[in-house]
């Protein structure tokens, strides 16, 4: 397992963090302006003084960012959990801890994680940031099912307060953050579609006028290129979205064959995904200043034959939340664009940060944990399961409510 890196917050780094955080989302992130709610903003402010659970949605690469935002609106430092891959470089791990984030590794048993979380949540002197869809779902408007593990250390914590004779409110807060362009995305859009067209489809093919037709036709033709990489047969009389999930099956499966892991078709492909990448990334950091010339030399081997599926980790990545007829269920800008994203990402290995867009923060009503605890004793597993099902209808119900948000209507 990677080496935990622990928060080490520093009030001086903290402070000029949040003042250069407007720079930060006007700039690279295009974030042009950040609106919170206030009327549920209050319900937030009366649970100040207790042990918090922050549970914001994960749609985007801002969010992170936001919720900084979020704590200087508020006055206040924040704790982050977050996936230990991030920690990339010396630079950026000093300063991610010195703001208060610390690491996990997702899919797995990461004890001195779950040790720090539940010592935070105990303390509660600082709310704590989790993302608990664990990925980010680059869908805007729907949330991908929450990981039940944050509950579950939420319960934990309660535990040792009440061991330590301390016991204490525990809130959970669901949060929805949406984004809206702020200016007319249409050109942008057609000019993304030609370009993709131009590069994924047979020459001369004559497309439609309908953006949201030529949209379905770059995918498919996406699709028909990975079945044919893949040497997975295509069958015709399947429909879109289930040849997109046997090319995701596929894949995945190949891969858990080649590192010896046993195939679940029936658990979330995002968590197997999550699994491969902690056996890839295992490999990658493993000490090897003890193993003897042999050891190194299979080592190298496997790490070799490890790293050639990266591309395939990134691209279930990319895809673990696409489905036809996302875009067609509401023909908004956000939508075309975040499918847009993933297609060229697919296609040129990189997508460009489009804007400006406002970013939006609706606040649910703090939910009690200490109020379930004696169920949570009585049937552990239900408990955990119901709350953290609660939650993740809760942040998409906040996000469901802010979807008739556009530029120039009334902004709460």
């Amino acid at each position: 397992m990677l080496d935990f890196k622990p928060p080490k917050p520093n009030s001086f780094f903290i402070k000029v963090a949040q003042g250069l955080i407007p720079f930060v989302l006007r700039g690279p992130l295009k974030i042009s302006k950040f609106v919170i709610d206030p009327e549920s903003l209050d319900g937030l402010q009366t649970v100040a003084n207790y042990p918090t659970v922050l549970v914001p949605n994960h749609a985007d690469y801002a969010d992170a960012p936001i919720m900084f935002g979020l704590s200087k609106h508020m006055g206040e430092q924040f704790y982050y959990m977050c996936a230990r891959e991030t920690f990339s470089g010396g630079i950026r791990s000093f300063f991610m801890q010195r703001f208060g984030v610390y690491s996990v590794v997702r899919g797995s048993v990461d004890r001195e994680s779950f040790r720090t979380t539940r010592s935070l949540l105990a303390a509660g002197k600082h709310p704590l940031v989790v993302f608990a869809e664990g990925e980010i779902s680059r869908q805007n408007d729907t949330v991908l099912p929450f990981e039940s593990g944050v509950v579950q250390l939420c319960f934990w914590a309660l535990d040792d307060m009440v061991k330590a004779d301390a016991v204490k409110p525990l809130y959970a807060v669901p949060i929805g953050i949406k984004y809206i362009y702020d200016e007319e995305m249409w050109d942008e859009i057609e000019s993304a579609l030609a370009r993709l067209e131009r590069e994924i489809l047979p020459q001369g093919l004559a497309t439609s006028e309908d953006l949201y037709e030529r949209l379905r036709g770059i995918g498919a033709a996406a699709v028909s290129t990975l079945e044919r990489e893949y040497r997975l047969k295509a069958d015709a009389n399947r429909s879109l979205n289930e040849r997109i999930e046997a090319l995701r099956e596929h894949i995945l499966s190949q891969m858990e064959e080649f590192m010896g892991v046993t195939p679940q078709p029936a658990v979330l492909p995002r968590t197997r995904v999550r699994a491969l990448r902690n056996l890839v990334d295992a490999e990658i950091y493993r000490e090897t200043e003890e193993l003897s010339a042999y050891e190194s030399q299979l080592h190298e081997q496997r790490l070799e034959k490890f790293q050639e599926f990266y591309p395939d980790l990134n691209r279930l990545i990319n895809f673990i939340a696409i489905y036809d007829g996302y875009v067609g269920e509401n023909r908004s800008p956000e939508r075309f664009l975040e499918v847009i994203t993933r297609l060229e990402r697919e296609v040129f290995g990189s997508s460009k940060p489009r804007g400006p867009r406002i970013a939006f923060m609706r606040f649910g009503p703090p939910k009690n944990l200490l109020d379930l605890y004696e169920a949570y004793k009585q049937e552990k597993k239900q408990t955990v399961q119901d709350v953290t099902l609660e939650l993740e209808s809760e942040v998409q119900a906040l996000i469901s409510g802010m979807s008739q948000l556009r530029s120039g209507e009334p902004r709460m």
